[in-house]
């Protein structure tokens, strides 16, 4: 029989956290989460009723601190973020208070607590432009205020994992896509217009990502519960390990759905993360978690367009 545990989720009712809740629930799984009241729960209508809600903002120190000693959850999961989508990031006080000041006050609400995995989201725009695939050992550079805020959570985590002995590791994520996807990042944009035949305004088409199943990303959050206390301070890359082109990636949904939406390529201009190399080296989180993608980029696009002509209603 698998073990349940009690398991607190932040950013549930983002993309990445709501698929998770999902994948943790139909384990059996005791599963908290934290929104704001301002939340959109959308994601998590159909599942929401088996789930722990805790109406909270990150920010208030003291009701988080006796919230997780009310919790004592085994493990923590923290995905809760300000995000980056379409290259327009939020208010740069916004961002650094929910990126950074939200991490650094759960670690801290948890400190007494006897958990056995957290697991702090971070990205790949901790790295910023390389020239070679990205390895955890590089020196991070990042170019905004998101990589800026996220890659000093990383190191917050590190730090309290190495000083007071916690089985915090980070994983940072490149480009997963999937159900349950914000409309505004490319895959999600791409198929729900060529569902509709409605026009394609795309920027660069040489544009490169490092693109990965939501299914493949879960399998590691999963595994951490086992594995974190020997992991302490640790970082992973989790991303496929190969770049792809957006012009790939369109042209396949263009394919899959036989759409007659028409391509208008450089209908913006290019961003600066726009560079010729943007990729995983997964060799660490291989060796370490015994773990590769097993989903392939066009299995992933078909599973994930078969989804959206049953859903899109819920885009438009």
């Amino acid at each position: 029989m698998t073990k349940t545990y009690r398991i607190l989720v932040t950013g549930a009712t983002g993309f990445v956290g709501s698929n998770l809740v999902r994948r943790l629930s139909s384990n059996g799984h005791d599963i908290h989460i934290l929104t704001r009241r301002s939340s959109n729960k959308w994601r998590l209508m159909d599942c929401f009723l088996d789930l722990h809600n805790h109406t909270i903002d990150l920010l208030n120190q003291k009701e988080l601190k006796g919230l997780m000693t009310e919790i004592e959850p085994d493990v923590i999961f923290h995905l809760a973020t300000s995000s980056m989508y379409g290259g327009v990031q939020r208010p740069d006080r916004e961002v650094i208070e929910t990126n950074l000041l939200g991490a650094v006050n759960l670690i801290n609400a948890c400190n007494d607590i006897d958990y056995k995995c957290f697991v702090n989201t971070g990205s790949s725009s901790e790295y910023g432009p390389k020239k070679e695939p990205m390895k955890e050992t590089d020196i991070c550079e990042p170019i905004n205020f998101y990589g800026i805020s996220k890659c000093a959570a990383t190191l917050y985590g590190q730090s309290i994992a190495q000083t007071k002995d916690k089985p915090i590791i980070g994983l940072r994520l490149f480009s997963p896509f999937g159900p349950f996807d914000d409309k505004s990042r490319l895959i999600t944009y791409a198929i729900t217009n060529a569902l509709q035949n409605k026009p394609l305004l795309l920027g660069d088409p040489a544009a490169v990502r490092d693109y990965i199943y939501i299914e493949d990303v879960l399998d590691v959050y999963l595994q951490s519960m086992e594995i974190a206390s020997g992991l302490k301070g640790e970082v992973f890359n989790v991303g496929s390990g190969s770049q792809i082109t957006v012009t790939y990636i369109v042209n396949r949904i263009i394919e899959i759905t036989d759409s007659q939406s028409e391509i208008k390529w450089n209908s913006f201009s290019g961003r600066a993360y726009d560079t010729e190399k943007w990729e995983a080296d997964i060799e660490k989180v291989n060796r370490s978690f015994n773990w590769r993608p097993k989903c392939h980029i066009d299995d992933g696009i078909r599973q994930t367009i078969s989804w959206f002509e049953n859903n899109l209603h819920l885009y438009k």
